[in-house]
């Protein structure tokens, strides 16, 4: 009696990886594809979750901005200089950004602290997009989220769809840095140079998008 009791709790023990055994079998195909939709699917836009795709999509989207012609409406200007950029933001009444609008500033930051430096340039651009609210007279609120306030500036204009697409890419990245997705330094890199083209396009803006007749400090000075 105690040999049939031992047995049948014996096979109780075992019946439930055996179970758990024979459905992972039985539906391994649809459990594999599964995993697979969760690991590309998830963010906004059809965006893959992985973080190497991520970056690469970011970069290729960076190349295609950056072969954008210059809007047929945009006045022939001068390009600020970097060393001047803040305070033209500031004298426009705009926010100055951390890095002055040179990335060379993230990449330093990246040499010894990837997420720190992904995590600046997740501040740098949403400065950037409250900066283009203010300059375009968008009315938004103080808080208004980036990706809002991203489709926002595109439906007004201010800036094109491939723009929108390279920022709401860098964010996506930036964001999972700062979540805790490990960054090398290498990828932190590939990041800001792709934000760079953003940046570039920010700076040329300070140039022609206000009627004030900005000119050159040197060239200012000359005149």
């Amino acid at each position: 009696m105690e040999i049939a009791k031992l047995i049948l709790e014996f096979v109780k023990a075992l019946a439930w990886p055996l179970a758990v055994t024979f459905l992972a079998m039985l539906f391994r195909a649809p459990l594999s594809a599964i995993l697979t939709r969760l690991r590309k699917a998830g963010l906004p836009g059809g965006v893959s979750i992985d973080l190497q795709e991520q970056i690469q999509e970011a970069k290729q989207v960076s190349e295609e901005v950056r072969a954008l012609p210059a809007p047929p409406d945009r006045p022939k200007a001068p390009t600020i200089p970097l060393t001047e950029a803040n305070a033209r933001m500031i004298a426009l009444g705009l926010k100055p950004t951390s890095s002055g609008l040179d990335m060379s500033y993230y990449r330093q930051i990246a040499e010894s602290d990837p997420t720190l430096a992904l995590a600046g340039l997740r501040i740098e651009l949403d400065v950037l997009a409250h900066n283009l609210a203010v300059g375009f007279k968008l009315e938004s609120k103080k808080a208004e989220p980036i990706g809002s306030l991203l489709r926002q500036l595109r439906q007004k204009g201010a800036i094109t769809a491939e723009q929108m697409d390279l920022a709401r890419r860098i964010l996506a990245i930036c964001n999972r840095a700062i979540h805790g997705q490990d960054v090398s330094r290498e990828e932190a890199l590939d990041v800001i140079d792709a934000a760079d083209v953003l940046a570039s396009d920010f700076l040329a803006w300070l140039s022609w998008g206000f009627d004030d007749q900005w000119a050159p400090r040197a060239k200012s000075q000359a005149t």
